[in-house]
């Protein structure tokens, strides 16, 4: 007998205080609707546009975190020197521990056809707005908000092969939204989505959920659900 109410108290105390475990266990219907579902490592996004004066257009860019560089590449304008060419510029960060930084700097410059080293600089705070910031090279640039993005892989068999999807952060549901995989019930079928979350919205001690389900057409109630953990933060 007391053994019996010991190990009560046990599985109590499981229950308590590993909630997501138990919850994984509760969905024993996974594999009937979402399986071998994957998750690619996420990327901080940026979206860079503005004019660029530069020889045959082509620039360069350099995002540092105090002296390290954290990521670096080039790009062409519309046009190349002495005219004024348009510029739009993606920069994609890998998950870092400085890719959420909010003190990250942007350096803009051309490489000298002479000697190769780097002339025109122009430093910038790599966050959302304009800069007033220019000189000879570049001028009127302006960022986007940032955002994280993540790309979610898997098979479903769901009716129609219609599925929906919502990611919490364990108090709000940042995004939500639906897709369609590549065949309905009672075939698997395959499917991609890409998540967009503005970095602002990112929390900065916790965990991702995204839950894939399906809605009821009896009652419009979610039903056939499976989560999967979409990351954790801070990043390391």
């Amino acid at each position: 007998m007391k053994k019996w109410f010991l190990g009560l108290l046990t599985l109590t105390g499981l229950v308590v205080a590993f909630p997501t475990l138990i919850n994984a266990n509760v969905l024993a219907e996974e594999d009937q609707f979402f399986r071998h579902v994957k998750v690619s490592k996420p990327q901080v996004e940026y979206q860079i546009e503005g004019k660029a004066r530069v020889f045959e257009g082509t620039y360069h860019y350099r995002v540092k975190d105090g002296k390290e560089t954290v990521v670096q590449g080039w790009g062409t304008a519309s046009a190349g020197g002495p005219e004024w060419g348009d510029f739009k510029q993606t920069i994609q960060i890998p998950k870092s521990k400085s890719a959420m930084k909010k003190n990250l700097k942007l350096e803009l410059f051309e490489e000298s056809a002479k000697d190769g080293s780097e002339v025109n600089k122009l430093v910038v705070p790599l966050k959302a707005g304009s800069t007033g910031k220019k000189n000879a090279a570049f001028k009127n640039i302006r960022i986007d908000e940032p955002k994280v993005k993540y790309r979610v892989s898997g098979e479903a068999r769901v009716y129609e092969g219609t599925y929906h999807f919502a990611v919490s952060d364990g108090h709000d549901y940042l995004v939500e939204g639906w897709g369609t995989a590549s065949m309905g019930a009672p075939e698997w079928g395959k499917f991609k989505e890409t998540i967009d979350i503005p970095l602002k919205e990112m929390p900065v001690n916790g965990t991702l959920i995204m839950e894939l389900f399906e809605i009821s057409m009896k009652d419009g109630q979610r039903v056939h659900q499976y989560e999967v953990v979409l990351d954790q933060t801070p990043w390391k």
